[in-house]
């Protein structure tokens, strides 16, 4: 139970409970001509809750009331029990990531620091809230079932409803809740399994991935990703091929050092034959040519002969003539004779040159055809690199086409895995589900006895097992009215109280804001009060409700639960003085 909630700040007023039926009242003087302008929200009813949950590890946020510099330099003290030890939990709104306990910390699941300069031990958030899940709830974490645990902020966020938020449904304590959290945390309260509730939502979430990863691949958000198995299936083996193709030549290949040397001397020797190749042509045409020319040459025609055609054509030479022209042939003779000879001279030269060309393109075509083997069979380091570059990249567009090919096929059949793994679990859980049917008949059995004080006809709270897992809902005939839809909640919370009184650890209270009866029928505030009352004595747990002093039903009260109602106000508020507020100052 909570035993104070105090503050370093004497401004602040000091809230007392004790066990069983606790009221805190937010009043306003009616007498005062400016009420209309009063509100009494001004009065602290909300940020006693909000108090209640800063000393209990929450998340300060940066509008939140501690940031305010009214409050700069406060702290805020919660005495209460944990694990039946009372402890003091102080928490400075300056240095809010320090949760300072006063008490026997031997006993707690944490290791508190130690600090100096406060000679006081302390624990930051984070710790005190993985420490409290098990020191409050009695579960405990660990790597093997931490995704189907709920948070100690989750849980106690029942016991303790923030904001309207928290009124908003039995089943959730802000309307953005995850469903995996609501389902968790309610099979928790509920003893159901939280492991199948986990596995459940892990199930649905799994599927809604696999939902959306295809709907990314239609629209092309995550680029060109083919989902056809038949398509991949033919690049793999592409890829494969390409892959293999490049590791044969890397396993093949050969190094040799003076690569480049030889690589230069092999095409300089191809350039010097091409040179000789270039000149064995020319000399080649010019030796054909001087071949011809020697076999034309044939020797002038005798002077008798040269007369004997120019009689015949009726032309006589004088003696005169006939000594020249002998002259002429002889001499013509003689050029003859010499440009054979020349011819003959050249033809044999040529046929030296032609035949030693020939034996250095020979000499060197050898030479080159050493280099070129040597080159054939060893490669350059510069020629190894890019090689294996190109397997590298080979390989990785391979893996690349393997994975895309195996997130296709995972596609493809994952809705019948999904549906198989959700059958198996679903049998299970079934079978769970019905061995636990007397805790189900208790829940269903308290809230049905909650609701019939309440209201004429009984409520119904319902626990289904579907194939999504477990289904909540709770239903008052009469709950058309928001008033009704909120003693929906009084009921549920009701109900998880007294199911907690049977747990080793349990927080051992209720807090309820003045949110829960707004737009409520009188007689049910008042029915509602009163069945906070019996339950809390009866089955020694602490409500604590926070009520607007215009809000109770006196008139529905009769004498005897009149006075007990008075007498357990253990702080009244109001909104009439400057001071009269919970935080004894306005902001």
């Amino acid at each position: 139970m909570i035993h104070s909630i105090k503050s370093n700040n004497s401004n602040f007023k000091c809230v007392t409970l004790h066990s069983g039926f606790n009221v805190i009242l937010a009043d306003r003087n009616h007498n005062d001509q400016s009420e209309n302008k009063k509100t009494r929200n001004g009065a602290g009813k909300t940020t006693l809750v909000e108090i209640i949950h800063f000393c209990l590890g929450s998340q300060v946020t940066a509008n939140s009331v501690f940031k305010n510099e009214n409050l700069k330099g406060w702290s805020f003290i919660l005495e209460l029990d944990i694990a039946n030890k009372i402890y003091n939990i102080e928490r400075f709104t300056d240095s809010p990531g320090k949760i300072y306990i006063d008490g026997d910390v031997s006993t707690l699941s944490f290791d508190c620091k130690y600090d100096k300069k406060a000679k006081r031990y302390y624990v930051s958030p984070n710790a005190f809230n993985k420490a409290m899940l098990e020191d409050f709830y009695g579960i405990e974490a660990s790597e093997n079932n931490e995704e189907y645990l709920p948070s100690f902020r989750e849980l106690i966020s029942y016991a303790v409803r923030r904001n309207v938020d928290g009124y908003r449904s039995a089943f959730e304590f802000f309307s953005r809740q995850k469903a995996s959290s609501v389902q968790i945390c309610n099979s928790f309260f509920l003893n159901l399994s939280m492991e199948y509730a986990g596995q459940f939502q892990s199930l649905k979430e799994r599927k809604k991935g696999i939902e959306d990863f295809k709907n990314a691949t239609k629209s092309g958000i995550i680029g060109p990703f083919r989902l056809n198995i038949g398509e991949l299936s033919t690049e793999v083996i592409t890829r494969q091929r390409d892959v293999d193709a490049f590791k044969k030549q890397l396993e093949a290949f050969q190094i040799h050092p003076q690569y480049e040397d030889i690589s230069k001397e092999a095409n300089s020797l191809t350039n010097e034959i091409h040179a000789l190749t270039n000149a064995l042509i020319l000399r080649q045409q010019l030796l054909e040519r001087y071949e011809v020319s020697y076999s034309d040459d044939e020797p002038a025609l005798p002077v008798d002969d040269i007369m004997k055609i120019y009689s015949e054509a009726g032309v006589l030479f004088q003696a005169s003539v006939l000594q020249p022209l002998s002259e002429v042939i002889d001499f013509h003779k003689a050029i003859v004779s010499n440009r054979k000879e020349y011819l003959c001279n050249e033809i044999t030269s040529l046929r030296k040159e032609i035949a030693e060309i020939s034996r250095q393109i020979s000499d060197l075509s050898i030479q080159r055809s050493e280099k070129m083997r040597i080159l054939e069979t060893h490669g350059a380091l510069a020629e190894y690199v890019l090689i294996q570059d190109r397997y590298a990249k080979a390989k990785q567009l391979l893996e690349d086409a393997k994975r895309r090919l195996e997130s296709a096929e995972y596609i493809e059949d994952s809705k019948s895995r999904l549906k198989i793994e959700n059958q198996e679990l679903l049998i299970k859980s079934r079978r769970d589900y019905n061995e636990r049917i007397q805790i189900r008949e208790q829940a269903i059995s308290l809230f049905r006895t909650n609701t019939e004080f309440l209201y004429p006809e009984a409520g119904t709270l319902t626990i289904d097992l579907k194939e999504t897992g477990y289904a909540f809902g709770v239903d008052i005939k009469s709950s058309r009215s928001q008033g009704v839809n909120y003693m929906k909640v009084f009921c549920y919370d009701m109900v998880l109280a007294e199911l907690g009184r049977s747990r080793n650890r349990y927080p051992n209270f209720l807090v309820h804001d003045s949110t829960i009866f707004d737009g409520v029928d009188e007689r049910q505030v008042a029915r509602a009060l009163i069945l906070a009352q019996l339950k809390s004595e009866n089955l020694g747990y602490q409500y604590i409700c926070l009520l607007n002093s215009d809000m109770v039903p006196y008139q529905e009260f009769d004498d005897e639960f009149s006075s007990l109602f008075n007498s357990n106000v253990v702080l009244k508020i109001s909104d009439d003085q400057e001071n009269g507020g919970l935080l004894g100052i306005r902001f």
